[in-house]
């Protein structure tokens, strides 16, 4: 069986995320994948005359490290290699967009995140990444 290039999991920060992020690390540990990368979506916000770009940058960058610092402290418990990668994006465009740059054979994500209740009216992110993407979808509940 040839060697598959990466595995994406979306990291919101949510218990559900780290469970998708527990059960790929299983499944990179057991073959098949050479990357495992782990991606932290963060919501564009406007600037305006209280909120500057600086401010912005900051808050996306504090935001996506308190995500991913239990992300890589599971991949380090498990000794497995973890790439993490931040984006300021729509989240499920994000996720499938890396996906296709960089040639990933699937993703793993978790089902319950860390977004508002207007997911249960309009899709959630897992729903829009599997009508979205090009690659297998594995959902962690």
């Amino acid at each position: 069986m040839a060697r598959k290039s990466s595995l994406l999991v979306p990291i919101d920060g949510s218990a559900c995320s780290l469970r998708a992020l527990d059960y790929a690390c299983r499944r990179f540990k057991a073959g098949g994948f050479d990357k495992l990368v782990a991606l932290n979506v963060q919501p564009p916000l406007p600037s305006s005359r209280f909120v500057t770009r600086k401010m912005i940058r900051e808050h996306h960058a504090r935001s996506s490290e308190q995500a991913l610092a239990p992300a890589r402290a599971l991949a380090v418990r498990r000794k497995v290699p973890l790439r993490c990668m931040t984006a300021i994006a729509s989240p499920a465009a994000a996720i499938v967009g890396l996906v296709k740059k960089s040639r990933g054979d699937e993703i793993v994500m978790g089902t319950r995140g860390l977004g508002r209740w207007s997911g249960l009216l309009v899709g959630s992110t897992a729903m829009k990444v599997i009508q979205l993407a090009d690659v297998p979808v594995t959902l962690v509940k």
